[in-house]
């Protein structure tokens, strides 16, 4: 058999293979979602819209309740995870400890400086206030949603999502500073700007959170 002829015999072994039915790749099979387990404090999973921050370092600064968007968070980071991690997820549990999403409207001012002017010793404005992006207090003083100017890339009020929990058993945190692309309405309360900034910033907390598995 001449060597030509030994090719044409080769290639029509391999048509007649391709025609036997092979069992699915991995990729071709149901992809199973995450489990996420939340165990989350009450206060994280209740109220609706805005819930404003107690003590001096958090004025300005609100918990975005989960109802503030439909579908869910949980159900946007379960749905986002199980395609991000695809079959490295498959079957195993995240388990959310704290998640909550700040809607943080601090500014740092400088105050007005005050000079004595006069016998009597009264003030006057000796400076106009200055006002930039930034919480005004340390991050260790602060009970959520702490954030500083560099971490802005808009003009607009910013929201921070901090996220810890375990994923089959390693722990995991993420953190991100999610910068509207437009003024917010600032209700979170259905808002169509305000309802696209929080699934924008639940799809960023996702990405952060499949990385810190991934690492």
């Amino acid at each position: 058999m001449t060597r030509r002829f030994t090719r044409i015999a080769i290639l029509g072994s391999l048509v007649g293979l391709a025609g036997v039915q092979l069992p699915a790749s991995a990729q071709d099979e149901e992809i199973k979602p995450v489990v996420i387990i939340d165990l989350r404090p009450a206060e994280q999973k209740n109220g609706a819209g805005l819930v404003e921050l107690k003590g001096k370092c958090n004025d300005g600064v609100y918990r975005i309740a989960d109802v503030a968007s439909d579908p869910v968070k949980l159900d946007l980071l379960k749905a986002d995870l199980s395609q991000q991690l695809r079959l490295g997820g498959e079957g195993k549990t995240l388990t959310v400890l704290d998640w909550s999403i700040y809607y943080n409207k601090q500014v740092q001012s400088n105050g007005v400086g005050l000079r004595s002017v006069g016998i009597q010793g009264y003030t006057i404005p000796g400076k106009k206030k200055e006002r930039r992006a930034g919480s005004k207090c340390p991050r260790e003083e602060t009970a959520g949603g702490w954030y500083e100017e560099s971490e802005i890339h808009s003009l607009f009020y910013p929201l921070v999502s901090e996220f810890t929990g375990t994923f089959a058993g390693k722990p995991v945190t993420a953190r991100i500073v999610y910068s509207p692309r437009q003024k917010l309405e600032g209700r979170f309360t259905g808002g169509a700007a305000d309802t696209q900034a929080l699934i924008d910033a639940v799809h960023q907390t996702a990405e952060e959170v499949a990385s810190a598995i991934d690492r």
